[in-house]
């Protein structure tokens, strides 16, 4: 019995900083570089939990991050030549998920950088009709804080530091758990925000477009 539990114990060190994926089974450039440097195989472990715990925390917005996931991959790792490049993209983007993750994921013994941590998203409106699909809506980027401006018949804004405000979500839309996060990030008075999704237009006023996604990052 004591000798079972020393092999179960010892299957489970030597698969904790194994690769989210098989290595055996490698066969892209990028997992193979992944593979043979054991820190990234050990980030990419990591990131592997923290997406996945991130998609939990996130719920309906689940597919808002594996798409970003996937524009990630492409865009960002896919695109590394070496290891140094590798373990820069990995911890940025473990720093990023950071702030989604609850207790049991959160890692403790890797130093991440300062950068935007996500700490919501928005999920497109499911109401069809009263928020048509737009997708060809152009990029819409701004940075201030989140405001409860539910009174006042908006629902939650982002006010930048110029007195700009763009609706996040409009009190019509209010479903889910975005409302409590978004009331959450309204009672952070100095947090910084940057939210990043589509722009809807209407005559000089610019929000952002409930068919999509809305990303919000607190800025360090």
């Amino acid at each position: 019995m004591r000798y079972r539990i020393l092999l179960l114990l010892w299957a489970y060190v030597a698969s904790a900083g194994a690769a989210s994926f098989d290595c055996a089974k490698a066969q892209s450039r990028i997992e193979k570089a992944i593979c043979a440097d054991q820190e990234v195989s050990d980030l990419d472990e990591y990131l592997g939990r923290y997406y996945s715990a991130a998609r939990s925390t996130l719920r309906e917005s689940a597919s808002c991050l594996a798409a970003d996931q996937k524009q990630w991959l492409s865009a960002l790792r896919n695109k590394c030549a070496d290891a140094t490049c590798l373990k820069t993209v990995y911890l940025e983007r473990l720093s990023e998920l950071h702030r989604l993750q609850p207790g049991a994921t959160s890692l403790r013994n890797v130093e991440l950088p300062r950068v935007p941590s996500l700490a919501w998203i928005i999920p497109p409106a499911a109401d069809n009709v009263a928020a048509p699909r737009r997708p060809n809506a152009r990029p819409l980027e701004a940075k201030g804080r989140v405001i409860n401006d539910i009174e006042k018949g908006d629902g939650f804004v982002l006010r930048t530091a110029q007195g700009t405000t763009h609706i996040l979500l409009l009190a019509m839309f209010f479903d889910g758990p975005s409302v409590d996060m978004l009331n959450g990030l309204a009672g952070e008075p100095h947090a910084t925000f940057l939210a990043r999704g589509h722009a809807a237009q209407s005559g000089a006023k610019t929000d952002y477009e409930p068919s999509r996604c809305v990303f919000l990052y607190r800025l360090p």
